[in-house]
């Protein structure tokens, strides 16, 4: 084997290695929380830590299903996912085309203004939102933390869905025009369906971002809006943290994440490889 291909195999193994290496790295903890959701109260204060040989029991599963009513905060959850991300592309899709589109007097600042209220960090407002949500007579509701979520969402859908916009030669929209089709008529046949990869990468990433959240939903929730990030609280107590409970919740948290992400996954890739092969 000649050197320069023996070096190349070589760069190329140590790349996989490092790649499965940083996977692994990230999955750590993903699995220890898992197997650990599994374990009896004694196996979970092991040390060192057991990872496998140990037997498997659903006490903890039951537990949160039968004392803490977990399927009423994934309710909750799931509700306030799907209208956020729904109502996030409805007002985004049109500001998006705007951007994309239409010239008119400072069309980047406001777009920078957008990007600036979405790297605002929740926590820096929360009470500020609170105090809001009292006195409109809105604390605790599922409506109110829709609104708040909106905050960020849209900002960050508009600058998502731009590129995929722009993407989309505007001579396709002008041929239609020029046919007889309104403009909306020539945007609703042609670009909407072009962007369509553009939106559901979108949705699934606002999705998942409204699900995992935890810091403004802690503080704006208690009883009937509270979601599932939050009740991780609830296994805080002054005797000690429940260790096995709170694994098993966060478990059953994140598995229809996890399977949605696998599902869609290419939507994924499609939103995060876009810019690169843009040109």
């Amino acid at each position: 084997m000649k050197l320069g291909n023996l070096r190349a195999l070589l760069g190329s193994r140590f790349l996989d290695l490092l790649t499965i290496g940083v996977v692994a790295a990230f999955l750590f903890p993903y699995l220890f929380m898992v197997s650990s959701a599994f374990k009896t109260r004694l196996d979970t204060f092991a040390y060192p830590p057991i990872f496998w040989g140990f037997t498997p029991t659903l006490e903890h599963f039951e537990n949160i299903f039968s004392d803490m009513n977990i399927l009423y905060y994934m309710k909750n959850s799931t509700i306030i996912a799907v209208c956020s991300t729904l109502l996030t592309i409805l007002i985004s899709i049109p500001a998006t085309y705007s951007f994309a589109r239409f010239r008119f007097h400072y069309k980047e600042g406001v777009a920078y203004g957008f990007l600036f209220l979405q790297m605002v960090p929740g926590i820096s407002i929360v009470f500020a939102l609170f105090f809001i949500a009292g006195s409109l007579n809105l604390s605790d509701t599922h409506i109110f933390l829709i609104v708040v979520y909106l905050l960020w969402n849209v900002p960050y859908a508009i600058w998502m869905m731009r590129g995929f916009v722009e993407g989309i030669p505007v001579e396709l929209e002008e041929s239609a025009m020029v046919d007889g089709a309104s403009r909306f008529k020539a945007f609703r046949l042609i670009t909407l369906p072009l962007m369509a990869g553009g939106i559901a990468a979108t949705a699934i990433l606002i999705f998942i971002g409204v699900w995992n959240e935890f810091s403004v939903a802690f503080f704006l929730t208690s009883t009937e809006a509270r979601t599932m990030p939050t009740t991780i609280a609830f296994f805080m107590t002054h005797s000690g943290i429940k260790w096995g409970p709170m694994f098993a919740t966060a478990t059953i948290g994140t598995l229809p994440v996890v399977i949605f992400a696998l599902l869609v996954r290419r939507y994924f890739i499609s939103a995060l490889t876009f810019g690169a092969v843009k040109g």
